[in-house]
């Protein structure tokens, strides 16, 4: 097998050489200088304030007497001022090869004195909507240049919507569904039709490497978040990608300034929120840099049980050893406890068609706190940048995650009949899972006569293991509790330990790792200054290890004629031999703007695979009466193609993206007979979505999404056929408005609010019991001032009972204060 695989990579290799040969043609280019000075209104140097051309990687900062000098390739660009993360100024130039071109001198509309203290996303226009990143693209690419749709979250939204969880800063993603998951334990996310829960996988990456859904689920050190639309493998890679879409979440990192912020959120349901961010020079120079954060946070819920408590610290430490080198050391440990409920399960057996018709006690949990599971999160990260040369540059990064909890105990309620309900209990007596994932990319410029190009380059490896000890069999019964008692028996730890099924030592164990090896490359063409181009394409080597799992055998399943369905099966070890596959990704991508820099119109053809493990298959998938069979299967493929357009007009003041999708998944695994598969499955899904962020005038910031979305199984079960998938809106929209004044004696004073809905989804597509849809409405007020905030939040004002995707009962209606002293 190892030859095998040796001779797979190798294979792989010759593969990339060929591909990479493009870097051979490039040629040399003689480069410019511009040089300039920064100084505040009142004539003082803004020192140590960030200089950097737009979508470039060159940058450099400002020295104590207000100068800067920066080394580039000739062409047009658009210089950007920052201080302390924020773009504060801007203008365009031009470099000439050769030549020095001197800018004049840029002077920042405030006092020093009051530049360090003001909130400077005030002076920014359309604050919202910063969706210049490289994390999308892997490459300094804009956003009109991008083939692609997507958003994203910044810190400063939701401060201003109070977020206190992922799934309330997630709310104005258009259509996105965030949840805390199918068994309440990590982020479930939604997208074009594609849960990640049902994918089997997690479609979380964090600063661009892959990490596993429930290992972020907080807040607290998040810069931004961006949510990449549609299959995406081709730069993230199968093992953090869902064929809806790809959240990468974005820590805090250092910067120049001396900054920070304490808050104190409090309120409904015991809610009591502490957060500190401290952002420091280490040294005098400010080569060496820190950043730091820390959350506790308890909340008693708003049913009868459900307490969370966590506790969160995150460090992130920067280093500029010279002008060429940066490093970056981060890492953060997240804990939390809170009772673990599964959703609502056999609801065939209710008369009832929904959630609102079968009346279920609203107010009280299937579990207690005296169960609940406390999980630590780990992440530690490096990163390595440098500068190799004006049109040059690499990152390397690594990345280290686990989550992990003992003794885990989540409830599995299951109906009985329309008045009773089973209270079943799963416990994880370990529990384990762990990434390791290496990254090297190299980005450049070059130019093919009068043609100019981006080019990426890059590499990752990415190592998984998990341990799963479990109890036998899955589900253990606790007691049935009647849906029309007012009081039901109290769950308590000592009981269930001593109500469940033999330990699992050495018999529930479940074990499984697997590696994966990729290369890629993308290349975007200016084909001229309006139309680009770009092709891109993944290699990948998968490789899973031998898995070894206890089957606690099958008992005899006859149906109403008297056929044996299903044969008996002793309880066994099962042993699924490892194996290896490599695949080839591929992405392509057309951007044409008929207004320069304001309007595009984009395409796309975007491919996401999911390597699936060894199971029962048949010995001839034509006759379900053949003999099965362990069958190593194909990756299951999805094809997306996509158009539509994006803008960014009235200087930036609106920005728009409307695009429509379809997407299409074949090689699903479909089930013949219990236990036996086979995979000619088939799924599409089509939608249009429109995301609109706006500055109206000053003080003034409007956001509003939708997505809609048509998806149904082609070859699939009998019952399934023509049916959406279960937990899967087929309409999602948000708006949010709010306003801050700026000037005169009210200055500070703000006042916001929003609207979500989110359409009916099927909870069991056997039956076609489904969630009803729901509507909130939102709101809040604040007074924000340079040394402090304070807030107030309405959540669920109308006080609409709703549940999400999964069934579970969600907050009514919801007051928050919050207090922030900023120094």
């Amino acid at each position: 097998m190892k030859n095998w695989f040796s001779q797979q990579l190798f294979k792989a290799a010759i593969t990339l050489t060929f591909l990479f040969t493009i870097p051979a043609l490039i040629f040399a280019q003689q480069t410019g200088i511009v040089e300039g000075e920064v100084f505040t209104i009142d004539g003082k140097p803004l020192s140590y304030a960030t200089i950097r051309l737009k979508d470039t990687k060159f940058n450099t900062s400002v020295d104590e007497s207000g100068s800067f000098s920066l080394h580039a390739p000739k062409g047009n660009y658009t210089l950007e001022v920052s201080y302390a993360n924020y773009t504060i100024s801007s203008i365009s130039i031009n470099i000439e090869p050769g030549e020095t071109t001197q800018v004049d001198r840029i002077t920042v509309q405030s006092k020093s004195t009051q530049l360090r203290e003001i909130i400077v996303s005030d002076i920014q226009r359309n604050k919202f909507a910063r969706k210049e990143t490289q994390d999308i693209a892997r490459m300094p690419l804009a956003n009109l240049e991008n083939p692609q749709a997507y958003s994203v979250i910044t810190k400063e939204l939701m401060m201003e919507t109070a977020a206190t969880d992922y799934i309330s800063a997630m709310a104005q993603v258009p259509g996105a569904i965030i949840t805390n998951g199918v068994n309440d334990s990590g982020n479930g996310v939604t997208m074009r039709g594609f849960s990640n829960t049902n994918q089997g996988g997690s479609n979380m990456v964090r600063n661009g490497m892959p990490v596993e859904s429930r290992a972020v689920s907080e807040i607290f050190n998040l810069e931004k978040v961006e949510v990449i639309k549609g299959p995406s493998a081709t730069l993230f890679g199968a093992q953090s990608s869902s064929y809806g879409g790809i959240i990468n979440n974005v820590t805090k990192r250092p910067f120049e300034s001396f900054r920070g912020e304490v808050s104190y959120t409090t309120g409904s349901f015991g809610m009591n929120r502490l957060t500190a961010d401290i952002n420091t020079p280490l040294n005098k120079d400010r080569t060496a840099m820190g950043r730091f954060n820390v959350l506790g946070m308890t909340n008693n819920g708003f049913q009868n049980e459900g307490k969370v408590t966590a506790m969160g610290f995150a460090t992130s430490l920067l280093f500029k050893a010279n002008n060429k080198t940066t490093v970056r050391l981060d890492a953060d440990v997240y804990n939390t406890t809170k009772p673990l409920v599964a959703f609502l399960r056999n609801t065939n057996k209710l008369s009832s068609s929904n959630l609102k018709e079968y009346n279920l006690p609203y107010d009280r949990s299937f579990t207690s706190d005296d169960i609940a599971t406390n999980r630590t999160n780990i992440n530690i990260g490096a990163e390595l940048e440098y500068q190799i040369s004006e049109n040059w540059s690499s990152k390397t990064s690594f990345l280290y995650n686990n989550t992990g909890d003992k003794g885990s105990i989540f409830m599995v309620p299951m109906v009985v009949d329309d008045n009773r309900v089973e209270r079943r209990y799963r416990i994880f007596d370990d529990y384990s899972m762990n990434f390791t994932a290496v990254q090297q990319n190299f980005n450049g410029s070059y130019q093919l006569g009068e043609v100019k190009n981006k080019i990426l380059i890059g590499a990752d490896a990415t190592f998984f293991k998990d341990k799963n000890l479990y109890m036998f069999p899955y589900f253990a019964i606790y007691d049935t509790v009647s849906v029309k008692d007012p009081y039901w028996k109290p769950l308590t730890r000592s009981e269930v330990e001593a109500s469940r099924p033999k330990r699992s030592y050495g018999d529930g164990i479940d074990e499984s790792n697997y590696r994966v090896i990729s290369g890629y490359l993308s290349n975007v063409t200016n084909i001229s200054d309006r139309l680009f181009v770009m092709l891109s394409a993944r290699i990948n080597a998968f490789h899973q290890n031998d898995l070894t799992t206890y089957n606690p055998g099958q008992p005899q399943v006859v149906n109403e004629q008297g056929k044996v369905e299903q044969k008996a099966t002793d309880p066994f070890y099962e042993v699924e031999k490892g194996y290896s596959q490599i695949n080839v990704s591929p992405k392509i991508g057309v951007v044409y703007q008929p207004l320069k820099d304001r309007v595009s119109v984009f395409a796309n053809y975007m491919n996401s695979f999911s390597n699936i493990g060894a199971s029962q298959g048949l010995s001839n998938p034509s006759d379900p009466e053949s003999d099965p069979v362990l069958t190593k299967w194909k990756p299951e493929q999805a094809n997306q193609i996509e158009v539509g357009s994006k803008l960014e007009l009235f200087d930036g003041l609106l920005n728009a993206t409307l695009s429509y999708y379809d997407i299409r998944v074949k090689d699903k695994l479909r089930t013949v007979i219990p236990g036996i598969s086979v995979q000619d499955g088939k799924l599409e899904s089509k939608g249009l979505e429109v995301d609109l962020i706006a500055s109206p005038s000053r003080g003034w910031n409007i956001i509003a999404g939708y997505g809609y979305n048509d998806s149904k199984y082609i070859v699939a079960a009998e019952n399934q056929v023509g049916k959406r998938d279960a937990w899967s809106p087929k309409h999602v929209a948000n708006f949010w408005t709010s306003y801050k004044f700026l000037d005169n004696g009210v200055k500070g004073l703000g006042f916001g609010a929003g609207i979500n809905y989110v359409g009916d989804v099927l909870l069991n597509m056997q039956d076609d019991f489904y969630v009803p849809a729901y509507t909130l409405l939102n709101g809040t007020i604040f007074y924000d001032q340079p040394k402090y905030r304070v807030g107030l939040k309405l959540n669920n004002i109308a006080n609409v009972k709703y549940w999400d995707v999964y069934g579970k009962p969600q907050r009514p209606f919801e007051f928050l204060a919050n207090l922030s002293f900023k120094f």
